[in-house]
């Protein structure tokens, strides 16, 4: 049973639940060298290198996670108005923070969870939705951090887990992607029941759905898949509008949808980015990225002006692309990177353009990006 309880409001906040740390889950786990020499890398304050050409890139902020894995942080997301900010753990907890000032308000642990792999708020900032290794989503109010809901992804398997997760824009639905049969479930937010499947019609069994984003309409969903092809779904009867062919991928492992829907960002597991125009499924532009010594663009996000794209890599950076610039080949504009060359897995912009990088290293850091 797992026991709910006030924390010292003087440090962290209002709401929490514990456990004992659990596996990693499946596909985002890091390997890490020495326990020892990981923890303190978490417990202790670091230096962040930063080089730019063009736009000004500084550091805001450390968050280091209240407990401890070898996957560190699998996921960011903030809240639509800016004023919070999620991360999730590969030990099974979610720590919600206050975005200015940053303060660890809250932690929600899954029960019985191998790691968070997902995290994703409602679109009016009041639901938490995590995903973890076992194949669990749950829902969790913000203000009290109670569990509201939770829901068994009908295609997972032990070890593959949910790789993905998303609220419609309207909140009325949840997408959850798992990293086993290529499937998307889409579940109704007020009933909690399921509505719908979404197969991708080129994956096979192990190859899985690794991202999936709603078009800020709402009209269209665009999901990742981890055979190299991204797709785009009408929502209305859910019949497949578009494939993606990622050129020469070993997979697609995040997908995201400029501010006014036009461009679909593709990040994939040769160490590239794509930028695909919505309305004609046409590739616009490639995203270069120097530093693919580990070769995967785990995530991407779009900044709120919808200008500039950033892509968190496993070397250990995330690199900025200003998507104004002409031409079919985009070089960085400046590159974050964190300390020891710990992967990046997840990258999440704030309504007011703050950068959140999720390291495997057990952290998150926040960048001033102008």
């Amino acid at each position: 049973m797992i026991e709910n309880y006030l924390e010292d409001q003087t440090a962290t906040g209002v709401w929490g639940l514990h456990r004992a740390p659990a596996r990693y889950p499946h596909r985002l786990v890091i390997v890490a060298a020495v326990l020892a020499t990981a923890a303190a890398c978490v417990a202790a304050a670091v230096t962040v290198i930063v080089t730019h050409r063009g736009a000004a890139v500084r550091p805001v902020a450390t968050l280091a996670d209240s407990g401890f894995s070898i996957g560190g942080v699998s996921s960011v997301a903030f809240s639509p108005s800016g004023t919070m900010l999620a991360t999730a753990d590969n030990d099974g907890s979610t720590s919600l923070w206050t975005a200015a000032a940053p303060r660890r308000v809250g932690t929600v642990t899954d029960p019985g969870s191998d790691g968070v792999s997902s995290v994703a708020f409602s679109h009016d900032g009041q639901i938490v939705a995590t995903g973890d290794a076992d194949g669990q989503i749950y829902l969790w109010d913000v203000t009290t951090g109670a569990q509201i809901a939770s829901l068994s992804d009908p295609g997972s398997i032990a070890g593959a887990g949910i790789s993905a997760l998303a609220f419609s824009p309207r909140d009325t639905m949840l997408a959850t992607a798992d990293g086993n049969e290529g499937s998307t479930f889409i579940w109704n937010i007020a009933t909690k029941s399921l509505i719908a499947t979404v197969s991708d019609p080129g994956s096979d069994i192990g190859g899985g759905v690794s991202s999936v984003a709603f078009s800020p309409d709402g009209a269209t969903m665009a999901t990742g898949d981890g055979d190299g092809d991204a797709y785009l779904w009408n929502v209305f009867n859910w019949s497949q509008l578009a494939t993606l062919a990622d050129p020469g991928s070993d997979g697609v492992y995040s997908v995201a949808f400029s501010p006014d829907g036009a461009t679909l960002a593709v990040g994939d597991g040769n160490g590239h980015g794509y930028l695909w125009d919505v309305a004609t499924a046409r590739r616009t532009a490639t995203l270069d990225n120097p530093g693919t010594s580990a070769g995967v663009v785990s995530s991407v996000a779009f900044n709120p002006a919808g200008t500039t794209v950033a892509g968190g890599d496993r070397d250990g950076s995330a690199y900025l692309w200003s998507i104004t610039s002409r031409g079919a080949l985009l070089l960085p504009s400046a590159m974050v990177t964190v300390p020891g060359g710990k992967a990046v897995n997840s990258v999440g912009f704030s309504s007011a353009g703050t950068l959140a990088t999720g390291s495997s290293n057990g952290s998150t850091y926040l960048w001033r990006v102008g």
